[in-house]
């Protein structure tokens, strides 16, 4: 797949070759490689030159800026550009416009302005002239000089039309009278900038210290939260600041729990220094669940003081809150004061606290004391044994275990657990050797729960146990059943292989797709907006793109191709869906759903690493969905999800010449620290399912799962895996891989 490439400023750059030979070479393919979407091999090519005083031209420098824009080094732009005595007097104004975005970045607004203004006085080109006049713009309106802004925005709207109306928008956020932005208004038109009018009235009201009007706009929006903050910004007494804090309580208890919600209590902390007891159980329930954890034991702390509002489900999300933030003795007691339908519920939260800030010995005692004292709890009890079987685990005590879960699902066969339970139930004894009576418990999990999650695992593993017990044709049975019916499962390949046949493939389609005329149009105004910096914009026409793209079959082909093609997989996987839940079931719709960002250079880098480049596209998909930019709530980062001090560690063993943690959202630079890390993993744990563990749960874990489960069969490892998450991460990174071998040929 084609990766576009986004510059800020020109597409091509006429360097001057003041020196023959390898440098011009050089300097050559590092241009290209910006060109073509590589900023960062860019990077790599230059550094050579960079580094040696005689080959470190004008030349060099320009495109080493020019690289570094490319991949976010805005630092690096400004390291390498700032003191050069030649920016004004160079590349008709280049160095000046690198500067301008890359202080625009770093919120330098005074720099902007000046290297903005200084790039635009050196445009030799009319479209060139038109675009640097977006970025004097900007410049201006950070500056709070919103005349000369909106004067700006006018104008480039004037000289660009295709992004006419987006710059109708800026310049009327930049207008402080109402019937001005109305004029400037009326001339917007385009479909995906129509709903932003009210929006961008609003925020220029806001702007334009029109508190109440701004609010009465954000609330017709359904924006409660500005509206709420800007109201209590201009309350003109105590009783109409306690008449908002009210409304905005209210507002929390019917969103409990949700980001708004946080977000209000955020307001409320900055307006209010205090909260009555019941006000704060109100904000205590909430960030309970949307957080910070802080916030809600001071919370629950000062509502405790009036003990007739707190109820036992109270003191459970209180004492949750108290373990997260590790004061273990004060959540223990919060457990014991439960009374009543709760209490059984509390003694099993009880054991987990112990668990983290006790010891394993007191934790069993207190699950036991659960099933003995509230045996007719199901979920709590239930619960308990599946925490006693999983501790029996992690001793290594599988008889024990395999007892716990059978006492859990033969007397509880309606909990949530009894499904998990039966199924490992089967695997201990699978694993034992007892592999008849893992099938007939196999067999029986299907017949109760034939819907549940388990189903087709425990299909194939009914099927292994059969065909270990010398029952063929069952086993050949329960496989065909996974071909035939979860043909996309990470199961359905594993059983075909043991079938002796090839795996399942979807019907054969070349990848032809129709073209709308609308989606180019689209795409071509979001490409500008995003070289222009206007990045928001450049999602609403994204996010329009991808609203309407079910109008028509035609349109919801081209757009997700669209997707695809230009850089954005993760949005074509989710077109993709629609298609393959519309029926459209072929190979081409299955490519889109199972995408490469750029295959030539992911194969390029999984085989320098003696990878499986399938392999890297699958686990990419999974931790990324082939989105660059995406961030974990751990802070891992782009396509393969490399930790900052795990990327920098690795760029010195790569020899790096610069490191910057943006690289990570580079697609080149964490492809290529991604694949070193886990070549490392693949060198040490060797068998892919401990890789896969490894990269998703850590060494130290790996290893001791390793240990634990010592044992040659692969498939029977990762049934062990205790963390849930892991456990499927390995299953679904696998079933990536068999079927990108499948769909694409490498």
């Amino acid at each position: 797949m084609r990766r576009v490439f986004v510059f800020w400023g020109m597409l091509t750059l006429a360097v001057p070759r003041q020196h023959a030979g390898a440098q011009a070479s050089d300097l050559e393919a590092a241009e290209s490689a910006i060109n073509r979407g590589h900023p960062w091999r860019a990077t790599q090519l230059v550094a050579p030159l960079l580094r040696n005083p005689q080959k470190r031209t004008p030349g060099v420098v320009i495109v080493a800026a020019r690289a570094a824009a490319g991949w976010g080094g805005w630092s690096e732009v400004d390291k390498l550009l700032s003191k050069e005595p030649w920016i004004d007097a160079q590349f008709n104004g280049d160095g000046r416009e690198l500067l301008a975005r890359s202080a625009l970045e770093r919120g330098a607004d005074t720099a902007a302005l000046t290297h903005a203004t200084a790039a635009l006085r050196d445009a030799k080109s009319a479209g060139v002239r038109a675009e640097r006049l977006v970025f004097v713009a900007r410049a201006f309106e950070r500056n709070n000089k919103f005349d000369s802004a909106g004067a700006a925005y006018t104008r480039a709207g004037a000289a660009l039309p295709a992004i006419r109306d987006w710059l109708l928008l800026r310049a009327a956020g930049s207008e402080p009278d109402s019937a001005n932005r109305a004029k400037l208004f009326a001339g917007v038109v385009l479909a995906p900038a129509k709903p932003r009018i009210v929006w961008t009235d609003a925020q220029a009201r806001e702007r334009f210290a029109d508190a109440l009007g701004a609010a009465a706009r954000y609330t017709s929006l359904g924006a409660a939260i500005p509206a709420f903050r800007l109201r209590l910004s201009v309350a003109p007494d105590s009783a109409s600041r306690d008449g908002i804090k009210n409304e905005a309580l209210s507002f929390i208890r019917t969103h409990n729990g949700s980001a708004d919600a946080k977000s209000a209590v955020e307001v409320l902390d900055k307006a209010f220094t205090s909260f009555a007891p019941a006000e704060e159980l109100i904000i205590a329930r909430s960030t309970a669940t949307s957080g910070p954890p802080a916030r809600s034991v001071a919370a629950f702390q000062r509502a405790v003081a009036e003990p007739a509002l707190i109820t036992p489900n109270d003191r459970l999300l209180y004492a949750q809150v108290l373990s997260r933030v590790s004061r273990t003795r004060d959540a223990l007691a919060q457990l014991d004061a439960v009374q009543g339908p709760l209490a059984a519920q509390a003694g099993y939260q009880r054991a987990r606290a112990l668990l983290t800030g006790g010891t394993a010995d007191a934790t069993r005692a207190a699950l036991r004391d659960v099933i003995a004292k509230f045996p007719n709890d199901t979920s709590a009890a239930s619960s308990a044994l599946y925490l006693l079987a999983d501790l029996s685990v992690d001793d290594g005590n599988d008889d024990q275990a395999s007892a716990f879960y059978r006492q859990l699902y033969h007397g509880y066969p309606t909990s949530a657990r009894a499904a998990s339970a039966r199924f490992n139930s089967a695997i201990i004894n699978f694993s034992a050797g007892k592999q008849q009576l893992a099938a007939l418990e196999l067999d029986s999990l299907l017949a109760a729960l034939p819907r549940s999650d388990e189903s087709t695992a425990a299909r194939y593993w009914s099927g292994r146990a059969w065909a270990a017990a010398g029952s063929t044709t069952r086993a050949q049975a329960k496989w065909r059943e996974i071909v035939e019916q979860q043909p996309t499962s990470y199961y359905a390949p594993i059983a075909a292989r043991r079938l002796e046949e090839k795996p399942w493939a979807p019907p054969a389609r070349a990848d032809s797709f129709p073209r709308v005329a609308a989606v180019d149009s689209a795409f071509s105004r979001a490409a500008l907006l995003e070289r222009l910096g206007m990045d928001a914009e450049a999602r609403f026409e994204y996010d329009a793109l991808e609203s309407s793209a079910s109008a028509s079959p035609d349109r919801l082909l081209a757009t997700a191709h669209a997707f695809e093609s230009r850089g954005q997989p993760w949005r074509a996987m989710r077109l993709a869906q629609r298609l393959i839940d519309s029926g459209q079931r072929d190979a081409r719709a299955y490519r889109l759903l199972f995408p490469i960002l750029d295959r030539d250079e992911l194969t390029r880098d999984a085989t320098a690493h003696s990878l499986d480049p399938a392999l890297v596209a699958g686990l990419i998909r999974q931790e990324s969905s082939f989105n660059p930019r995406a961030v974990s709530v751990a802070g891992a980062r782009g396509l393969m999800q490399v930790l900052p001090a795990v990327g920098e560690e690795i760029s010195r063993s790569l020899s790096y010449p610069v490191w910057y943690a943006a690289l990570l959202l580079d697609a080149d630079a964490n492809l290529q620290l991604g694949t070193a890390h886990l070549a490392a993993y693949t060198k040490q744990y060797g068998e892919l399912p401990r890789v896969l563990a490894a990269y998703n749960a850590g060494g130290s874990r790996a290893t001791r799962w390793s240990n634990r489960n010592a044992m040659d069969d692969t498939e029977l490892f990762i049934e062990r895996i205790p963390f849930t998450e892991t456990r499927d991460y390995v299953r679904l990174v696998q079933r990536n891989a068999a079927l990108y071998r499948t769909l694409y040929d490498w």
